[in-house]
């Protein structure tokens, strides 16, 4: 055993020396390798054939940004206020978000439900006999509903209901006169309706 442990003794004396006579050119060697390995690591490499690299336009960054837009939504629909829509959408997908149309809207004054939403734009519903295009947005007092005769302005609920009793009772109105000769409204209420009512 003893004989064993002094050869043991004697090869890592021999190693040992070896090692120190030899320190610099090891010491150079793993340097090299060092700097061989970083060199081929860090250095440029052509691209494949067909890759370009990867750049970002101006146009790119707009796209992004122009992604969805914000729009307000106001008038005659169930809940007014502003939408975060996606920028292919149209007037119409906005509505909807917002509920949809009362049964006060005007059918005859709304945008064009077409039309692709723009940003920071207002897309206003407007209530029957307020429409911007005058005579052409009249409602027709034979069929509109208690809702929508209680949006024109001079009609309360009262005046609502009785001109649905009078269309029960008589069919309907003839001409739009009746609401004087036959309900008794007063020359100025009736002068003030006649702009937003009609008979067809």
């Amino acid at each position: 055993m003893r004989k064993y442990t002094e050869q043991w003794d004697e090869g890592r004396r021999r190693i040992a020396g070896w090692l120190y006579r030899h320190s610099w050119q090891l010491a150079a060697v793993l340097a090299l390798g060092v700097l061989t390995i970083g060199a081929y690591v860090l250095w440029p490499r052509p691209l494949a054939p067909g890759v370009s690299p990867a750049a970002i336009s101006a146009d790119d960054v707009e796209a992004a940004q122009q992604r969805t837009v914000i729009v307000y939504v106001s008038g005659a629909v169930r809940h007014p206020g502003l939408y975060t829509l996606g920028s292919t959408l149209r007037v119409s997908e906005a509505i909807v978000a917002a509920g949809g149309l009362l049964d006060s809207a005007d059918p005859n004054c709304l945008p064009n439900l077409a039309a692709h939403v723009k940003d920071a734009s207002q897309i206003a519903i407007p209530l029957i006999g307020h429409c911007a295009k005058g005579k052409n947005a009249r409602l027709d007092i034979n069929t509109a509903t208690r809702e929508q005769l209680l949006g024109v302005p001079g009609i309360d609920a009262a005046l609502a209901d009785a001109i649905l009793t009078y269309r029960q009772d008589f069919g309907g109105f003839v001409a739009l006169t009746e609401l004087k000769s036959a309900m008794g409204l007063d020359a100025n209420t009736y002068k003030e309706l006649a702009k937003s009512l009609t008979v067809n």
